[in-house]
């Protein structure tokens, strides 16, 4: 088998949640939808493998990784991904590098009729635990839509925070009280302080029990990371960017002791072998490892992430999941949806991802970006440039 094309569809649907249409806030961007780049890799058997990407990577994929990848055999996932040590994708973005990955895997699993974690070592985790994604928004915003999530069976959350430390606690203590003690609550600073500023808000942060916060400070700081971890009883987690020395950064964090819980996507580490490796390193250290969401992936990556989940043994605690920003009215641009139920998602069991491109959602979803709706704007204003 041969690879004979590489084609890219961008699109960009709309973000939605509870029957309307909202846009999803961080203190650093503001987006209104999902623009991703979907990658089909064609093969001359007529197997064709899905992957999705950021939307401007387009001019990579099609100028830069096409001509490497043509007339190449797609199941040598090792070499013709391998962004390090002098690999075929080296100095490529580690997002480019991911859908070609998820298009690979796509291509080898629908080859062998078997879904792809059942290549990966099997089921390990019969279902996945997702906890509810939820942007900044005022205190009482957040309260209110956090008892509507637990109501439709959300267990756990991931709430954004990061504008400025008295409302950040305010933030805080609204969902806390709204959902009650039983409800497994982490919320996510985005690095948005300082060192001391992280100590002494989190130190106010603890009366109401978060079951983590991750990246409190910038994450490239380990040293202040390690210092944080010891003075506050809360645990933290360490979100691992994208970066071309992520296994010296994983090496380091466990070395230190920098964190408690490793959050991951392969996105941001170029696929899903060298995802594997980095939980590899965490599992032997002890640290359990969570699945990163960018808000919102699409069937193809979404698809990717349930099987890397269920086949891995890391993945012990809530995961991040955002398929409920792409509810209706929005949709995706796969045949059957993603739907999260009593906070589970189920990993697809047909051939390869498991999932179906529909073609007219694509269109769809593809004129709406040609026609430049729904485009990323500036986030949330922080209040004071001392915090950060």
């Amino acid at each position: 088998m041969k690879i004979t094309d590489l084609k890219v569809v961008s699109v960009a649907v709309p973000f939605a949640r509870f029957g309307e249409f909202k846009p999803v806030t961080m203190w650093y961007r503001t987006r209104y939808a999902s623009r991703h780049a979907i990658v089909f890799i064609e093969t001359d058997e007529g197997i064709t493998g899905v992957g999705s990407t950021e939307e401007n990577d387009e001019y990579d994929l099609v100028n830069s990784a096409k001509p490497r990848l043509v007339g190449k055999d797609p199941h040598d996932v090792e070499l013709l991904t391998n962004m390090h040590r002098d690999g075929l994708m080296q100095g490529a973005k580690s997002s480019v590098v991911h859908a070609i990955d998820t298009a690979l895997w796509d291509i080898i699993g629908k080859s062998c009729g078997k879904p792809l974690y059942k290549l990966w070592g099997g089921k390990v985790h019969d279902k996945v635990r997702v906890r509810y994604w939820m942007p900044v928004m005022s205190p009482q915003e957040q309260a209110e839509e956090a008892v509507k999530a637990v109501q439709r069976g959300w267990k756990g959350f991931k709430v954004k925070l990061g504008t400025d430390p008295k409302t950040d606690i305010q933030r805080v203590k609204a969902v806390r009280q709204a959902v009650g003690d039983d409800i497994d609550l982490g919320f996510d600073i985005n690095g948005s302080y300082n060192l001391p500023t992280a100590i002494k808000t989190l130190k106010q942060m603890e009366p109401y029990n978060p079951a983590h916060i991750e990246e409190p400070i910038p994450g490239n700081d380990l040293d202040g990371m390690t210092d944080l971890k010891q003075r506050v009883c809360i645990p933290i987690e360490a979100h691992l960017s994208a970066g071309p020395n992520t296994m010296e950064y994983v090496q380091a964090l466990v070395t230190k002791r920098a964190a408690d819980i490793l959050h991951l996507n392969p996105i941001q580490v170029g696929g899903v072998l060298e995802a594997k490796r980095l939980c590899a390193l965490a599992d032997a250290a002890g640290i359990p490892v969570t699945c990163q969401s960018s808000c919102a992936e699409l069937g193809p990556s979404n698809a990717l992430l349930l099987h890397w989940i269920t086949s891995t043994p890391s993945f012990t605690m809530s995961n991040d999941s955002s398929t409920h920003h792409l509810e209706p009215p929005s949709g995706d641009i796969i045949k059957n949806e993603f739907r999260t139920v009593n906070s589970c998602l189920n990993v697809p069991e047909g051939p390869g991802l498991g999932i179906e491109i529909d073609p007219a959602k694509l269109e769809k979803y593809h004129q709406i970006w040609l026609n430049g709706q729904y485009k990323h704007v500036k986030g949330l204003p922080r209040s004071d440039t001392y915090y950060w």
